[in-house]
């Protein structure tokens, strides 16, 4: 079977392409900035970003000449964007099936912005044969857009379980320093909880455009020797971190289900998540993590769990509903009925 894989240049992409070597498949891949990762067999760049409207035709005439070059049996499209869009509108002209898998934003935040952004998703999501999404929030709000719910189907991408280490005294964060992850409320939340426990530390991962910011703001609030800023991790490192930690922070203005959650739930992390409804598919609030309430340092919260008791629940979870490898055999399962 040939599989051309479609999306951004992310380690979201890069991992699942891994996930399908591991499963004997090499896909080749689409993506509109070459790629920073291997195990793909052809690569193909083509990017629809800032074209000029009379430039619109030429590049979709090449687009559906590239995709007829290539032949694939099956297209599966990460993340509903432009490109998606473009993309099953020459995959339809050719008969060629196509399978999306939604990231969160794409269909919960952007269809909200206008109408044009609306009508991309709708159609993108009634050209596609099968679109996966790992909540049922981000189901529900594709079904608002465009009525399928024989096609919407609720998949994880898929994680690597992490082995626990002995737990420290560490609360661990990850999220892109984008407005988005709030991440100077992380900082905030910190700075009150280390008055009653100044033996832990906060750890913050990734990078982004508010990061010489955030330091700033550390700064400022003379917490240098007690936060940390350790940049974009390669995967030992980061798995490591969350193996370590024993709090893990992530709290999001709106979110898919986040893998980093997940990849924090295997390692036997306390996770301390966004009240969002997708936060309620995974978080018993005050069993097996804690939702954030208004008011409330969650940080404090999360010390009322006992460690162990939520490392074991959470792990069950994981293993029985995230495991990469079963739900990669999902997603070939859904190539196989599609061809």
């Amino acid at each position: 079977m040939k599989v051309l894989v479609v999306g951004p240049n992310s380690v979201h992409v890069s991992s699942f392409i891994t996930a399908l070597n591991d499963q004997g498949m090499t896909p080749d891949i689409l993506l509109e900035k070459e790629a920073r990762f291997t195990g793909f067999g052809e690569q193909y760049v083509m990017s629809f970003r800032d074209i000029k409207p009379t430039n619109i035709l030429s590049k979709v005439s090449k687009l559906k000449q590239l995709l007829k070059d290539i032949s694939p049996d099956i297209i599966h499209i990460h993340q509903v964007n432009r490109v998606a869009y473009f993309v099953t509108r020459a995959a339809a002209q050719l008969k060629i099936p196509v399978i999306t898998t939604a990231w969160g934003s794409d269909v919960l935040v952007i269809p909200q912005a206008n109408k044009f952004y609306r009508f991309l998703v709708r159609k993108t999501l009634e050209r596609s044969s099968i679109v996966t999404a790992d909540s049922r929030e981000m189901i529900a709000a594709m079904n608002s857009l465009h009525v399928g719910s024989e096609k919407y189907r609720l998949l994880q991408y898929g994680v690597d379980l992490i082995p626990s280490l002995p737990k420290e005294k560490i609360i661990y964060s990850n999220r892109l320093h984008e407005k988005l992850y709030r991440i100077e409320q992380i900082i905030d939340y910190a700075q009150e909880f280390f008055q009653n426990h100044p033996d832990w530390e906060l750890v913050i991962g990734a990078t982004g455009s508010e990061t010489m910011s955030l330091k700033d703001t550390v700064e400022q609030k003379n917490l240098n020797d007690k936060v940390s800023f350790v940049g974009w991790l390669e995967k030992r490192d980061n798995q490591n971190w969350y193996a370590r930690a024993s709090i893990y922070i992530s709290i999001p203005e709106h979110d898919g289900t986040a893998v980093s959650l997940l990849e924090a739930m295997s390692a036997g992390c306390i996770p301390v998540v966004s009240d969002l409804s997708v936060s309620k598919e995974w978080i018993r609030d005050g069993e097996n993590g804690v939702i954030e309430k208004h008011g409330i340092n969650p940080l404090e919260e999360a010390l009322k769990i006992d460690q162990q008791d939520c490392a074991v629940a959470n792990r069950k979870v994981i293993e029985k509903e995230a495991g990469r490898e079963s739900c990669t055999k999902t997603f070939l399962a859904y190539y196989n009925e599609l061809v």
